[in-house]
This record gives structure tokens, C-alpha cells and sequence, in this order.
């Protein structure tokens, strides 16, 4: 009768390294489905007819980032940019630090506003009637405004 010889010791190894490896892959699956479904969120909103600018209608935005937050205007620029509205500056508001977000009218245009708001997601409407304005509005970013996922933008 022969005995067959293992190495028992190479065992412990091989299990640890597929236990890993298991770990990593369940990882990256939970990973790519969270961004997933913020993906899907940003897209429901940005599918919203009522939260993009009219067509045919240049709608001038200025947005100014009233938080301690760097990037915020940059990000809501490229959100509102996406949606067809014409942001025409961004910068950061250095009088105030706003917990609440604000869309001031300058030209009147209610519905307008409401789609501004509806785009960002939250909002408080301020009409101040402006005809000096360069821009039809001006966003000032509070902290409640939550950013969507960052795209890739090189």
C-alpha cells in the first residue's frame, strides 16, 4: 500500500489568500452598486423635465458657494450646466456662511425659479427684481444643498 505525502503546511496559506481575495471581490461589488444607485438618483433628476431650463430660453445663472465647503459652486455649475441653463459665473460668497440655499429672481420669472430649485433640490425662492443684472438669477449654496456624485471631468 502506498502513502501519499502532502504538505499540510501550505494549506493555511492558500485558504487565507482565497479568503481575501473573496473579501475584496464582495468589496468591490458593494462599492459599484452604492455608486450605482447614486448614479440612478442623479439621472432621475436630471430626466425631470420640470428641473431643466426651458427650451429655446437662455436662462442665466450666477452661483456662489456660501459654505465653508470648497467646490460646491463648481459642482452645482456643472449640475445646472447639464440641464441646459447658462451658468455664466460661479465664485464662493465670502459675506456669509448659509445653512439654507437660495435662489434669487432678479428678472421675476417664478417658474424659472421653481425649476432652479427643483434642479438643486432645495431652495428657498427670493424674488428681487434687478433689471441692472447681467444674470436672471443668483444661487447661493448653503450647506443643505447635497452635491451630487462627482463625474469625471478631465
Amino acid at each position: 500500500m502506498m502513502t501519499r505525502l502532502t504538505n499540510d503546511r501550505h494549506r493555511p496559506a492558500t485558504r487565507g489568500r482565497v479568503r481575501i481575495a473573496t473579501y475584496m471581490l464582495l468589496g468591490f461589488l458593494c462599492s459599484a452598486a452604492h455608486i450605482d444607485a447614486q448614479t440612478a438618483d442623479a439621472q432621475t433628476a436630471r430626466g425631470d423635465s420640470l428641473s431643466r431650463a426651458p427650451s429655446g430660453t437662455r436662462v442665466r445663472v450666477r452661483v456662489l458657494n456660501g459654505t465653508l465647503t470648497r467646490g460646491l459652486a463648481k459642482r452645482a455649475t456643472f449640475l445646472l450646466r447639464d440641464l441646459g441653463y447658462d451658468v455664466v459665473d460661479y465664485d464662493t460668497d465670502t459675506k456669509a456662511r448659509r445653512t439654507e440655499t437660495v435662489i434669487r429672481s432678479h428678472t421675476g420669472h417664478a417658474e424659472w425659479a421653481e425649476r432652479l430649485r427643483r434642479a438643486l433640490g432645495t431652495g428657498t425662492i427670493d424674488v428681487r427684481s434687478d433689471s441692472s443684472r447681467f444674470v436672471d438669477f443668483t444661487v447661493v449654496i448653503g450647506s443643505d444643498w447635497k452635491a451630487p456624485p462627482q463625474s469625471f471631468r478631465p
